[in-house]
Parts: C-alpha cells; structure tokens; sequence
C-alpha cells in the first residue's frame, strides 16, 4: 500500500521517500504561507536563494541571537561566536579566513582514529560479533567529530573527548533540554573552548592554523572567537555527518555492498546518498524586516523555511544539502571525504547493512534525515 505523502515540509524529513512530494513542492508551490506551520515556505531554487540573498533575512532571530536553553552560560558565549550563527560585517570577515584554512589544511591532513565500534554497554564482552544497532547509532553521531577533529589535527588520545563534548553541546540547544543536559553543554562548551584554544595557540600548529592566527590577527579577529569558530567546524560535521554516513550505510545495505568495500566503492555510496537522500533537508531565515520575494509581501517578524531538499530534487548537481551563497559550508568534499572512510571502516568492522537497513527509523528532527537503527517501537525522540 503506498506512503501518503507528508502533510508539510517539517514531516518530510522523517518520510520514507518524501522526494516526489519534494519535487511537487519546488515545482507548484515555490513559495507559499504554510498556516498550519506558521512558517512560510521557499522550496524552489529561486525562490530559496532570492531569500538567501536578501539582508533582512538572518539566520538567527533579531531578538534571540543564541538558543535561550543555552543563553545565559558558556555554551551561549560559544554558540554566539559561530560565523554558521551571524550575518553581516562579522560573518564577512571570518568566514573567508575559514574556507582558506579549510582548502590550505586539506594538503596536510591526515586519516582519523575511528571510534570504537563497542558503546561503553558493550564495552567489555569479548563475543565475536559486528556492531549492533546501538553501536551503529553512536557512531553516526562520533565518526564525523573524529574525523573533523583529526583533520583540525588532533592527537587520537582526543578525539573521543571531542565527540563526546559536542554532543553534549548539541543535547543542550533544543528549547526542552533538561536542566542537567544544559549544565553537561555548558561543561561541554568550556572544554571544547579551551582545547581548540590550546591547540590553536600550540607553537607546533600546524602551517594552516598559524596562517589563520596571523590572518585572524590581521582581520582584528580575536583568538577566542578563532577558536569557537574552529569549535563550530566540529558542531557543523556532527548532526550532517551523521545522516549523510546513516543514509549512504542504509544505502549500502539495500544495495548488498560487500563488507569488504573499497574506498571507490564507499565514495560511490556516499556520493549517491547525497543525490538521492541527502542529510541536510532544511535550514531557516527570520526576517529582520518585511521583505518582498517572489512577488509577495512576507512580514517583518517571519520566519522561512528553506526546503533545501526540495531544490536539490529541481537542481540534483548544485549541492543544495550543503547550503548556497554566502552560509554555503566550506567543507563538502571534505564531509564526502570523511563518510566514505567512515562507511568502509564500519562495513569492514561487521556491521551487516542489510539487516539494519530492513529495519530503522529517522530521528524526529526538523531538519536532518538521520537513520535511528535502536529504538523502541511508537517511541517518539
């Protein structure tokens, strides 16, 4: 019996094939008012990027800057100093500073120390079996920290602790977050600040972080918000990193792929997941001021909705999971990069893709597609 179609963008995510409704919205519906959201939505590559381009369109609200969850606390400062989180002068001036050392690291950077395929439950059995759902389902959410932070150049003694950290970061942004997941985030922060400090002060850094120190210098950018900003790459590879390795391991599993794959193989995978299921689905503006778009007059005070997913669905080759214009991430080969190495580490390890593939769920996030391989049946997060 077919799927109905999702009701609206926001449960696309979790849809099990929400790309013909995808295309049906860029292709009829452009831009329009969702009233039961109380968003309007821009679906259509023109329309999204018309919003893009617009300066009254910020990626944070005017009046919560940060996440009140996170507000008053050093998660809050963090959060603050992401280029990922501002507009205007101050995203201007850091952000080609960052896609520089992006592009000049790259030529130095070395592979990762994997995560342990084993959670802390399992940590002590010594049974001879692959990876099971739970272990899955933690390392989605370490391997591209791992990654990025061996990138960043880490030590491997680390990069756990640096997994660890930004998920507890992470845990502590949504409006829910209970009081101990806010303290943990706020622990988190101070330590991910601290040690991307260090190592961005270390007079044995690396040649691309000393020229970002002397460009920051430059610029007039402090070290600290540098350092929350090398923070920031790490927050950026967590949540998409861990749905573009979910959805190309999925993949993996439908399509047989041995367990013995090769590096060319696993780029392939990862390279059609992110045509055919990308990771990133939506993003949001909030409009500073009433702008006009796409012949209509949408409100100061309104937020949009950016269905990414649906552009990619009109436009397959122009990388929309990865964002455009000026918050396009700096870093996507390098994130196909970091899922391939990923995917092959975790079929090599056992983990057997078909089995888990016939059977998973997507987390209920607004706007990640990230595959949940243990759950509980009519869990609800």
């Amino acid at each position: 019996m077919p799927v109905p179609d999702p009701l609206d963008p926001l449960l696309a995510v979790t849809h099990p094939d929400p790309y013909p409704y995808y295309a049906a919205l860029a292709r009829d519906r452009p831009l329009y008012r969702d009233a039961r959201l109380g968003l309007w939505v821009a679906s259509s590559p023109p329309a999204i990027q018309e919003v893009m381009r617009h300066p009254a369109a910020r990626v944070r609200p005017a009046a919560e800057p940060v996440p009140p969850s996170i507000a008053a606390g050093p998660a809050g400062a963090l959060f603050g100093r992401f280029a990922r989180m501002t507009d205007g002068a101050a995203h201007a001036r850091i952000k080609p500073l960052l896609s520089d050392f992006v592009t000049r690291q790259a030529q130095h950077a070395c592979s990762p120390a994997w995560p342990d395929l084993k959670t802390e439950s399992r940590a002590g059995t010594t049974a001879n079996t692959g990876p099971d759902a739970v272990d899955v389902d933690h390392y989605l959410y370490a391997a591209p920290v791992h990654a990025q932070a061996a990138f960043l150049g880490f030590p491997a003694a680390v990069l756990a602790g640096c997994a660890r950290d930004i998920r507890d970061f992470l845990a502590a942004l949504p409006p829910a977050a209970a009081t101990p997941r806010v303290a943990a985030g706020h622990a988190a922060a101070l330590r991910l600040t601290a040690r991307l400090q260090t190592h961005l002060d270390d007079p044995q850094a690396s040649p691309a972080l000393r020229e970002l120190r002397l460009e920051g210098a430059r610029a007039g950018l402090g070290p600290a918000l540098l350092a929350a900003n090398l923070v920031g790459l790490l927050f950026q590879s967590c949540e998409a990193g861990a749905g573009l390795l979910g959805n190309a391991f999925v993949l993996a599993g439908r399509r047989g792929a041995p367990s013995a794959l090769t590096l060319e193989q696993a780029q392939a995978l990862v390279d059609t997941a992110l045509r055919e299921d990308p990771a990133i689905h939506n993003t949001r503006r909030f409009l500073a001021e009433a702008i006009d778009v796409g012949g209509q007059r949408i409100e100061a005070g309104a937020t949009v909705l950016l269905v990414l997913a649906a552009a990619a669905a009109a436009q397959p080759q122009a990388h929309w999971p990865f964002g455009a214009l000026a918050h396009a991430c700096p870093g996507r080969d390098l994130a196909r990069q970091h899922a391939a190495g990923a995917l092959r580490h975790l079929l090599h390890a056992g983990a057997n893709a078909a089995a888990l593939a016939a059977r998973f769920r997507y987390r209920p996030l607004p706007n990640a597609r990230i595959p949940q391989f243990s759950y509980l049946e009519n869990a609800t997060s």
